[in-house]
């Protein structure tokens, strides 16, 4: 499955979220977002993840950053990227990326 995460989040009316950076407006990725979260996966304590996991997790976010935010992956790799992203983002955030790769090109 192929998913395009480099676009905006949107707040909960539906607008950009704009981040200041250097005294200029950008707008907060949501590739971005989840290259964080892939990078952080495993530091709960309380949720250990095995190393088979993290290194996945490793390998989906340098596809996020290489690729300029498109992700191609299996069906097991999409699960836990949706497993990370349900336990790092809020609702809000977690359904925009949910919504993507549920809309995903499928090969």
């Amino acid at each position: 499955m192929k998913v395009d995460f480099n676009k905006n989040l949107l707040d909960f009316k539906g607008n950009p979220v704009v981040n200041i950076v250097n005294g200029k407006e950008t707008p907060q990725k949501l590739c971005n977002m989840i290259a964080e979260a892939l990078f952080s996966a495993g530091i709960d304590p309380q949720k250990p993840m095995d190393v088979s996991k993290k290194v996945k997790a490793y390998k989906m976010m340098q596809q996020l950053i290489n690729n300029n935010g498109i992700i191609e992956a299996e069906t097991d790799d999409i699960a836990l990227l949706k497993e990370i992203c349900s336990g790092f983002f809020t609702a809000g955030s977690f359904g925009q990326i949910y919504e993507l790769i549920e809309g995903g090109i499928k090969k």
